[in-house]
């Protein structure tokens, strides 16, 4: 819930709230009259989605002190160490939902970024060794993104920053506008990480053309993270940034990783056959672009993403636990990752080493887990 989580870092928002103020009874946000996402009166989803919730929520009596703590950072690292999770980069889903709106305003657009990530940081201080934050920014208006990305990382401590793989207001990533935030990310040293959401109100939405369509929310939710992550893989590679931008990393999460090689396959096949005489030139195909500078994240249980792995090396991909979403698997989301037929070398690999060197984590001497003590909702 945006007023609950961003806390007292609410300056100039008191024209945003959510619609009932209730958790457990909404599917999105009303931002300066603007309601996010498009489809939150459709029952359907709105029905869908509480079952989930019912269903997640009664796998571990850790959700319920969660809940009834609003989610806050002992419960979370709590959480961390029931999984075994030594380190957590956080990407705040409402803190990009509230974003996801082409009408926006860019000073407000940019004064809701602002206040999430001040209460980012916040909430990170709890445990900065294990609890890390990326930065969300309004790419409404690329100067005020690129302002706002260079404070979180220089002055509040942010590892990363979250990128949104649609188009915001027709703006597309390789267009020459982003090129700042590009060039300051690169001189950072910090990764972009590309979020899809599932509450959206942006035009350029691939799940959109399915609302107030039969069982859409299954439909939107299958097709929107992929094909919006391939999009973004293409700007990136196809489009020239990492061309420009040898040195820039960058992630595309929670959108599943098993179409990974054919979609590689595809941007240097279609490259080849119509990149020649394009506007812009590349040196190399785009699949070495994403191997040189790319990382990706497969879901705990993703065992198509096993061949893929296997196919292009381990070195690429990272996984997520995706707590406390509905959809997620807490608290067997790691075992359920060690379930898949892996070697321990890719393992290793996957669950730390790649992350490590993607967000510039220094490996600690010891695990930082702790057995999982008690938290009750009243402490």
């Amino acid at each position: 819930n945006p007023p609950r989580f961003f806390g007292a870092h609410q300056a100039k928002l008191d024209e945003s709230k959510e619609d009932k103020g209730n958790a457990d009874n909404i599917m999105g946000m009303e931002i300066q009259g603007l309601a996010i996402p498009a489809h939150a009166g459709q029952t359907g989803a709105t029905v869908s989605s509480r079952e989930l919730r019912r269903r997640s929520r009664s796998r571990h009596p850790h959700f319920q002190v969660a809940r009834a703590r609003g989610f806050d950072a002992v419960s979370t690292l709590t959480a961390m160490d029931v999984e075994g999770i030594d380190v957590a980069v956080m990407y705040g889903t409402r803190g990009r939902q509230v974003l996801c709106h082409d009408n926006l305003k860019p000073d407000y657009a940019a004064a809701l970024a602002r206040a999430y990530n001040n209460w980012a940081a916040d909430y990170c201080k709890a445990d900065p060794q294990r609890l890390k934050f990326a930065a969300q920014v309004a790419m409404h208006d690329v100067k005020s993104a690129v302002e706002e990305a260079r404070r979180c990382v220089t002055e509040l401590g942010a590892v990363a920053v979250v990128g949104t793989p649609n188009p915001v207001n027709g703006q597309h990533l390789h267009d020459e506008a982003c090129e700042p935030l590009w060039d300051l990310l690169e001189d950072l040293d910090v990764p972009i990480g590309f979020h899809p959401t599932g509450n959206t109100a942006l035009t350029d939405d691939a799940g959109r053309r399915y609302v107030g369509h039969a069982n859409f929310h299954p439909i939107a939710h299958a097709i929107r993270n992929p094909v919006e992550l391939m999009g973004a893989i293409a700007s990136m590679t196809t489009g020239g940034i990492m061309e420009r931008h040898p040195k820039l990393r960058a992630a595309f999460l929670e959108g599943t990783a098993g179409w990974l090689y054919w979609w590689l396959w595809r941007l240097d096949d279609q490259w080849e056959k119509f990149g020649p005489g394009c506007e812009r030139s590349l040196s190399m195909l785009p699949s070495e672009y994403f191997r040189r500078q790319c990382y990706i994240a497969l879901d705990v249980d993703e065992e198509p993403a096993v061949d893929v792995v296997n196919k292009m090396g381990a070195e690429y991909f990272v996984v997520s636990s995706d707590y406390p979403h509905s959809d997620g698997a807490f608290p067997e989301a790691i075992e359920q990752f060690l379930g898949l037929p892996l070697a321990d070398e890719q393992r290793r690999k996957i669950l730390w080493d790649n992350c490590a060197r993607l967000y510039k984590i220094e490996t600690p001497p010891a695990s930082l887990t702790r057995d999982a003590p008690q938290v009750t909702a009243a402490e």
